[in-house]
């Protein structure tokens, strides 16, 4: 009798890179559900008998009370020190089955991990990796193959040192937990690559395949990937929908797929160009245009509002601003004229400061960041990429080119 497939699902990490946002990334509102019901709720294939979730102390509460079709429990890793210790951190829920490991940060299609769990059939497979062709150097473990087998993976190697175009993402089929754990448990090293070492180490006795995935990929760690997530999700999940008590005014044009909840009031001579998403109870103000964006819950967009390519979160109030590819969090107001810009003048890549370094967001139309319960005067610009930190407040009338910390009062 073979043993179950067991879930693992990774949703631990600490997140630092996601500043200015608050809010747990897993957790993090899309299309009325949360961003974890899509990277694991939606693509678990039929062969998991149960789930493990290895969840931190920002989102265990929250994961506990959740449903995801079949029996879990939820175990807490106490700090985030990577994946090989988030696995050994719940080894007693591990014991004696076969693992699919899915990293919850990760969006792809249900077909791949489906795919990945049928190698579970063949008793010559130990394990089966999903290999990701990457267009762009990414930070992740790189699959190394020999023979049409992996034989290593190599983890961040650094950019022009990969062992291949391919990267490991989630989804990761093991066929002996326990092997598995003697491994992690004999396998050292000062980097955060143990897990890594750890699998290659196995393949120097065990079979591992690679599993190609040509679909989309988003790997949610920067604050900016919000964007790639609201694209993938209103692409392939959303659809036209009209709920409860909406009122829509002459003259407004809707085109394409636009989800409206219950309680939306749509005002004279707005445009709204799909896909959209717009929360309910939200006023959407007259001479409005809403492109292509994710609008949350009690928002109010009023008189003259341009709203373009952007994640807006609950209860947030505009006039008369111009909005382009930006994202934001929740209780957000913004005085009339306010401009978040999106785009340099030498349409050039845009260029984030996280922690002490400079990363390439690899966009070239990067609007502001901001976190909750922020205030903006009027007639202020935000220049492209710039991160604003929660409860904080900005004057009007100013040009702000650097991040602002949490808790700030920017007024002159």
């Amino acid at each position: 009798m073979k043993k179950d497939i067991v879930a693992v699902v990774l949703a631990g990490g600490a997140g630092s890179r996601f500043w200015p946002i608050t809010t747990n990334k897993l957790l993090l509102p899309f299309l009325g559900s949360r961003f974890i019901d899509f990277s694991v709720g939606d693509v678990l294939p039929r062969e998991v008998a149960r789930m493990v979730i290895i969840a931190s102390s920002d989102n265990k509460k929250t994961i506990d009370s959740m449903k995801f079709g079949v029996p879990s429990v939820t175990v807490l890793q106490h700090r985030p020190m990577g994946m090989a210790d988030a696995l050994l951190s719940a080894s007693s829920e591990l014991q004696h089955c076969r693992l699919l490991i899915i990293i919850a940060d990760d969006l792809l299609d249900k077909n791949i991990l489906t795919s990945v769990a049928g190698y579970a059939k063949k008793d010559t497979v130990f394990g089966a990796l999903p290999g990701w062709k990457a267009k762009t150097y990414f930070p992740g473990g790189y699959i190394k193959r020999a023979q049409n087998r992996i034989v290593e993976i190599v983890e961040k190697p650094g950019e022009g040192k990969q062992p291949s175009e391919f990267v490991a993402i989630s989804g990761h089929y093991i066929a002996d937990s326990e092997e598995l754990f003697k491994e992690l448990r004999a396998t050292k090293s000062e980097a955060d690559d143990v897990y890594e070492r750890a699998l290659s180490s196995l393949m120097k006795h065990e079979t591992f395949q690679m599993v190609p995935y040509e679909g989309s990929f988003v790997s949610l760690k920067y604050p900016w990937q919000v964007l790639s997530v609201m694209e993938h999700l209103m692409g392939t999940r959303l659809r036209a929908h009209r709920g409860k008590n909406v009122e829509i005014r002459d003259s407004v044009i809707i085109e394409g797929d636009v989800y409206i909840d219950d309680g939306v009031r749509i005002f004279e001579h707005t445009k709204i160009v799909g896909p959209c998403y717009i929360g309910k109870n939200t006023i959407i103000g007259n001479n409005n245009l809403i492109r292509h964006s994710h609008i949350g819950a009690g928002c109010v967009t009023g008189f003259n509002t341009d709203i373009t390519r952007s994640y807006i979160g609950d209860n947030c109030w505009f006039h008369s601003n111009y909005i382009g590819d930006s994202v934001i969090e929740g209780d957000v107001s913004m005085g009339s004229g306010t401009v978040l810009a999106n785009l340099r003048l030498d349409r050039g890549e845009i260029v984030s400061v996280v922690g002490k370094n400079c990363v390439n967001t690899r966009r070239t139309k990067l609007g502001a960041i901001i976190g909750k319960n922020v205030r903006i005067g009027v007639n202020t610009s935000i220049m492209p990429g710039v991160k604003i930190g929660s409860n904080s407040m900005v004057g009007a009338g100013l040009v702000v080119s650097r991040d602002i910390p949490d808790a700030s009062k920017k007024l002159l």
